[in-house]
């Protein structure tokens, strides 16, 4: 019996590799005839799907990687993006999660260029989520998976494919039912349910099962036994006996699942009988039946029966090669025991000769086991003493190196800058060639990467000497972080790079040093871009447990040896020796962790993937010699991006002596990502009123509706990017006057020079230091304000002398127009004032201020009291007189006003200067 089924399983086996063989000859003769290149792309491809089913999967991506060089040439989308999507496959199958999700991936860039919606499309995004689910379910929020299920179903929608949107509301529910979400579940199985239909008995059979367990979890017999016998109406008639015993057999399962015993005992009875009906006996199913026959007879306290079917189960559970083995073990058995009896008769007949003999070797074996351990001890004791020698030497060494290194990094820095000065000078020489510009820019990168290993030499001598010590604010530690990898995706794009991020607890908050994470993390992220090749794969996962950060960098590439990995924190120690690094980098990582009472460890498989693992602690008690910074932990209850600044009242009074000079400058964070907008909130927002915007467009209008006194933007940003949105502020003369600084993670003097030709005060690579940064913007309002007490100062001064930009010069050209007409004139007030500009009167004040430090009233009658002063110095006029003329009606006030500003009367200032 055993015979005939396997020569018919294999008759079967080889009958369908047969056909599919036929099929690929089939296709290869295809290729062989068609001269149309869409056509021979099109057929590798099919080849290649066909080699996959087959599992030959080198000939499948030799097919894969024909196909892409042909739809390569003639730009077809149709035949890249298949190919991808057979690169895709055939990683899924080799289990390499990150380079079968880059593949998918090109496949949705392909087609969402050209605009393209198809089956292709909707299988890559299908299987990104199938794979997310299977690689980081345990720390990816579920509802990042249903994301792409949901983009899928909304495909399948468009091609209006009833089975795949079935089978994505299936998934979909199967997503909540691992959530114990079962009301959720449930609203996803109805609507498959309704697309489903009655001739398509697989998806049926598949909704059935999936409603019946989601109802037996909520307790619901009624309606899980109504989908039970609906699945088993809908396969019972099945004609083969082997299709009738598995309808029968699970249809008992279900009913088991349900409590209903004696129906499960039933159908799994009428199983056993047809499996034994076949020639070949499935004895896992019949095993399976017994056993739930056994368990439902034991429910219902019918022990005996339970106890025959406990008994044919473990039958069946035995294949005849397991019987056989059984036989074979009880008869080694029965010779063990004969002899193990003769063995205790031979030893109680010498059992004297033993004792004797036994006393004797016991007293040689001490005196024996005395002398060795003696010998080892000695051995163990130099051994240890050597080691000992040995890593005070290496420690000793290790400490001069840093000795010697933080020596001469102190000496480096002054002729560093020496070089990278006229270097640069150089470079701004617009007649400079094009080799020269090369050279000096290889001069000035290594210049540059010689500092960043100078600073890193020095942390780490700090570190050694014990003068480091850590500077603990509380902050939201998963914003920071968002914040600092954004930066490195445009160096992941350069390469190509598929840089995957899965970061949850946006809202938690935790202590930390924020300069020592910017450094760990950074010096992590370069590390893994530098070791990942061309078209690799970065996966950098965070998440926040028990008061504890915990940090994930897994890279595609060459991996690390066990060796390396050893020394791979070691200081100086550089694991390729092509690669450009000074061995520094990983080693500071590795103390500041320690530092902040966490550990890193390092993981690999040679020429697959490389991953580093670290953990730090986020209490602030656990941490030892830490600094604890109190004042920036107010950390708002609202939501994380809700802006710090009130809008102040702008209603229309005579004067605007309510803003004093005391008064917070007005810093606009212009910024699309989330985390790093509030991460620069929370760093202006203990010297500044900060309001944020979100784009371009919105900063544009938040600009011109407060008229800030400093604008930080990003570059890369929707609807209006940070250059135009710079080049529009700087060309109107409502907001031609704030310094502006841009971000951007585009390095390069190319893109610093664009950014400062269109007007930008500062132009900062990303990833920055966020001091360096607030300096900045401090030394520009700095700047301002120094203009501004000059015109305080200065009776007659020009407005080119105060002026920021061309702009600004215009702007106080108008103003100085249309004092010059009314000035004189006592009626004219600040609302004219403004309508005579064409600005609102609340912008109006903010130009002033920003350019004279002056409110809107204050500059009017400091006009009018330099006026009087130049009339003073001029003429004969009588004293009150000049009052009038310069539009002061009470001679009093004029008096008073210009003993403020001169500390002399009229008179006094007009005998001074006589």
């Amino acid at each position: 019996m055993r015979f005939f089924f396997i020569f018919f399983l294999l008759l079967f086996h080889y009958t369908h590799i047969a056909a599919q063989n036929h099929k690929i000859d089939s296709l290869k003769e295809q290729l062989y005839i068609v001269n149309n290149p869409d056509s021979q792309g099109t057929i590798q491809n099919q080849l290649s799907t066909e080699h996959i089913r087959i599992r030959e999967l080198d000939t499948a991506e030799s097919y894969a990687h024909q196909a892409l060089s042909v739809g390569i040439k003639i730009s077809n989308p149709i035949i890249i993006s298949e190919s991808y999507l057979n690169f895709g496959n055939i990683n899924y199958i080799k289990w390499k999660a990150p380079e079968a999700i880059a593949y998918y991936q090109k496949v949705d860039s392909v087609l969402f260029k050209n605009n393209i919606i198809n089956i292709t499309l909707l299988k890559s995004k299908y299987n990104i989520g199938n794979l997310l689910y299977r690689e980081v379910q345990d720390s990816l929020d579920l509802t990042k998976i249903k994301k792409y299920f949901t983009e899928v179903l909304d495909i399948a929608i468009q091609l209006k494919d009833t089975i795949q949107q079935s089978n994505t509301h299936i998934r979909l529910g199967d997503l909540h039912v691992s959530k114990n979400e079962y009301d959720k579940a449930l609203t996803y199985y109805n609507k498959a349910e309704l697309l489903t239909k009655n001739n398509d008995s697989t998806s049926l059979a598949k909704l059935y099962w999936a409603l019946a367990n989601v109802y037996a979890k909520k307790n619901d017999k009624v309606n899980s036994r109504n989908y039970i016998y609906k699945r088993y109406n809908l396969v019972k008639d099945k004609k083969e006996t082997n299709a009738k015993a598995h309808a029968n057999w699970v249809h008992g399962h279900l009913l088991f699942m349900i409590e209903d015993y004696k129906q499960a005992i039933h159908h799994h009875e009428l199983s056993i009988k047809l499996y034994e009906s076949l020639k070949y006996k499935d004895f896992g199913r019949l095993a399976g039946a017994s056993d739930v026959i056994y368990k439902s007879y034991e429910k219902t306290g019918d022990y005996k029966k339970a106890f025959d079917f406990l008994k044919k189960a473990m039958i069946y559970n035995d294949s005849a090669v397991s019987i056989n083995k059984r036989n074979k073990v009880e008869e080694l058995e029965t010779k063990y025991q004969t002899e193990k009896k003769e063995q205790e008769i031979a030893l109680l007949k010498s059992q004297k000769e033993l004792a004797e003999q036994q006393k004797k070797s016991q007293r040689n074996l001490y005196m024996g086991g005395m002398g060795i351990t003696t010998l080892v001890g000695i051995f163990l004791f130099v051994l240890y003493r050597n080691r000992q020698k040995t890593n005070k030497k290496l420690k000793k060494l290790d400490k001069a190196k840093s000795h010697f290194f933080s020596n001469i990094s102190h000496e480096l820095r002054t002729p560093l800058t020496l070089i990278s000065g006229p270097i640069q000078n150089k470079l701004d020489d617009k007649n400079l060639t094009d080799k020269d510009r090369s050279d000096f820019e290889l001069v000035l990168n290594n210049s540059n990467r010689i500092s960043e290993l100078v600073n890193q030499l020095l942390d780490i001598s700090k570190i050694e000497a014990g003068s480091m010590t850590l500077s603990l604010q509380k902050v939201h530690p998963m914003q920071q972080i968002n914040a600092i990898i954004k930066d490195f995706e445009y160096a992941t794009g350069l390469k190509n790079i598929n840089f995957l991020t899965y970061i949850n607890n946006h809202e938690e908050e935790g202590w930390l040093d924020r300069d020592a994470v910017h450094k760990i993390v950074t010096n992590l992220v370069s590390n893994a871009i530098k070791y990942t090749p061309e078209n690799g794969s970065i996966i950098f996962n965070a998440h926040i447990k028990k008061h504890k950060l915990f940090i994930d960098i897994k890279n595609t590439g060459d991996g690390l040896t066990k060796e390396q990995r050893q020394l791979v924190f070691k200081r100086f120690y550089q694991t390729h020796s092509e690669q450009s690094g000074s061995g520094v980098g990983l080693a500071l990582v590795n103390e500041l962790i320690k530092l902040h009472e966490g550990n890193i460890t390092v993981d690999s498989r040679l020429n697959e993937w490389t991953s580093f693992n670290l953990s730090i602690s986020l209490d602030k008690k656990s941490i030892k010699n830490a600094k604890v910074i109190e004042d920036n932990t107010n950390i708002d209850n609202t939501s994380p991006y809700q802006n710090h600044y009130e809008v102040t009242n702008t209603s229309s009074n005579k004067t605007d002596t309510d803003h004093t000079n005391e008064e917070l400058p007005i810093a606009l964070i212009v910024e699309d990502n989330k985390d790093l907008n509030h991460l620069l909130q929370e760093n202006f927002k203990n010297h500044y009123k900060v309001i944020s915007a979100q784009d371009g467009l919105e900063g544009y209008e938040l600009a011109l509706q407060y008229i800030p006194d400093i604008i930080i933007s990003d570059i890369m940003m929707p609807k209006k990017d940070g250059i135009e949105l710079t080049n529009e502020l700087k060309n109107d003369e409502r907001t031609s006057h704030i310094p502006i600084i841009l971000l951007t993670a585009k390095a390069g003097e190319e893109n610093e020079l664009s950014g400062l030709q269109i007007g930008a005060d500062e132009y900062i690579t990303k990833p920055f230091n966020q001091k360096i940064l607030t300096t900045k913007a401090s030394n520009l309002i700095t700047i301002r304000k120094k203009l501004q007490l000059r015109y305080s100062q200065e009776v007659i001064l020009t407005p080119k002398d105060i002026a920021i930009t061309p702009i600004d010069e215009n702007f106080l050209n108008k103003v100085q127009k249309v004092l010059d007409k009314q000035l004189i004139e006592s009626s004219f007030s600040v609302e004219e004032f403004s309508k005579a500009i064409g600005m609102s009167r609340m912008q109006l004040h903010r130009k002033l201020k920003a350019l004279t430090g002056l409110t809107s009233s204050e500059f009017v009658r400091s006009q009018r009291l330099k006026l009087a002063a130049q009339l003073l110095q001029s003429s004969d006029t009588n004293i009150s007189q000049v009052g009038y003329a310069v539009g002061f009606n009470d001679h009093s006030y004029f008096t008073k006003c210009f003993k403020e500003m001169y500390a002399c009367t009229p008179t006094e200032y007009a005998i001074k200067d006589s």
